[in-house]
């Protein structure tokens, strides 16, 4: 048996399935993202001051 032969003989790794899968990336994207957007609308929020009377 040659080492090619070999190697797709072998089992995937887990995270390899999970990456390979093009709908796990594109709501992985989504959520970081959403996140990282949201966070920084945040601290936005806090850093404005306060409006005068």
């Amino acid at each position: 048996m040659s080492k090619k032969d070999e190697r797709e003989n072998e089992p995937l790794p887990q995270w390899q399935k999970w990456f390979d899968n093009i709908w796990v990336l594109f709501l992985l994207s989504l959520l970081i993202s959403g996140l990282i957007y949201n966070l920084w609308g945040i601290i936005d929020l806090l850093n404005v001051p306060p409006a005068p009377y």
